[in-house]
């Protein structure tokens, strides 16, 4: 769980991390039905974890709600003299797949907070249609409070009956 914020507005995220191994597919399945964004993340200096980037999208596109955001990472950019897989690659990827790319270091920490808060600002944006309803839902509360309030002094502070706003 960590908390990022993103254009003042404070967000709670939760991240689950099956380091793409085989193993945890079963249960990864189960957690692709409610997340909101994901990162699909190779080795930069491993042909192989990027070829399995394909089998990962398609398990995304299969298994995750229509909408999920998603971000592809090249990690491990520290370790340039052991690169397998070119810059080119994965951006040209996360074209074909509609995503935004991001390089990043785990160990130097390039790009980690920058690629959460893109992930972020993406579900929020997916989801602002919902937050404004949210947020006009809460403005009519604050206003219908706010008559509650300015009727009850009006009626004054006699035995008189108050309006029920039920």
């Amino acid at each position: 769980m960590k908390t990022i914020e993103v254009d003042g507005i404070k967000v709670r995220i939760q991240i689950w991390d099956t380091a793409g191994q085989e193993r945890y597919q079963t249960i990864t399945k189960q957690y692709y039905r409610r997340a909101q964004g994901i990162f699909l993340v190779y080795d930069i200096s491993s042909e192989r974890s990027y070829q399995h980037i394909m089998k990962w999208v398609s398990d995304v596109d299969e298994y995750a709600p229509e909408g999920v955001q998603k971000i592809l990472i090249g990690n491990k950019a520290d370790e340039e003299q052991k690169r397998q897989v070119g810059r080119e690659q994965g951006q040209q990827l996360a074209k074909e797949y509609g995503m935004d790319f991001f390089e990043t270091s785990a160990c130097t920490n390039l790009n980690i907070k920058e690629s959460f808060t893109r992930l972020t600002e993406l579900v929020l944006q997916a989801h602002k249609k919902e937050l404004d309803g949210l947020r006009a839902h809460a403005r009519e509360e604050l206003a219908l409070a706010e008559l509650e309030e300015k009727d009850s002094k009006t009626e004054g502070t006699g035995n008189s009956s108050k309006n029920c706003w039920c």
